[in-house]
C-alpha cells in the first residue's frame, strides 16, 4: 500500500470528532495490526499520523491518533508530540503525554524536559508527572 492509499483508506481519522463514527479507526487499527513486522508499512502509518497531529483536525482526532502513537510511535513522532506539549488545550498536551510516556528514550526525555521549562505549558503537572514516572 503506498503512503498516498493509505491516507485515502484513512482519510476520516483526520475529520473524526466526538459523536462521529469510530469506523476509520476500526480500519486504521486493522491497517496497523497488518504491519507488525513490517517496519516500512509502519513507518508510512507513523507518518499519517503525525500529519493528523501537525493538522487542524479536532481535538478528538489527535487524541486518537496519540492513541495510536503510543502503540507503534517511534522517535519520528517525538518532534510533532512536543510541540502539543506546549499546546493550550490540555486535552492535547495530555494526549502527547500519554503518547510520549511510551517512548524510552533520549529525545523524548528531551522533549519533557523542555516543555517542563515552557511557561504556557498549560498541561505542567502532567508533564512533570510523567517525567517523575520515566525518572528522566
Amino acid at each position: 500500500m503506498t503512503e498516498r492509499e493509505l491516507r485515502a483508506k484513512i482519510a476520516g481519522v483526520e475529520t473524526y470528532d466526538f459523536g462521529k463514527s469510530t469506523t476509520p479507526f476500526f480500519e486504521l487499527d486493522a491497517i496497523i495490526n497488518r504491519t507488525n513486522g513490517d517496519a516500512p508499512a509502519r513507518r508510512a502509518v507513523e507518518r499519517a499520523l503525525i500529519a493528523v497531529l501537525e493538522s487542524e483536525a479536532p481535538v478528538a482526532a489527535k487524541q486518537e491518533a496519540c492513541r495510536r502513537l503510543w502503540r507503534i510511535g517511534t522517535d519520528a513522532s517525538v518532534d510533532a508530540l512536543a510541540k502539543m506539549l506546549g499546546d493550550g488545550d490540555l486535552r492535547l498536551v495530555e494526549a502527547a503525554c500519554y503518547a510520549i510516556g511510551a517512548r524510552p528514550s533520549a529525545k523524548a526525555d528531551a522533549a519533557l524536559k523542555a516543555a517542563v521549562d515552557n511557561p504556557r505549558a498549560n498541561g505542567r503537572a502532567a508533564i512533570e508527572n510523567l517525567i517523575r514516572d520515566r525518572r528522566a
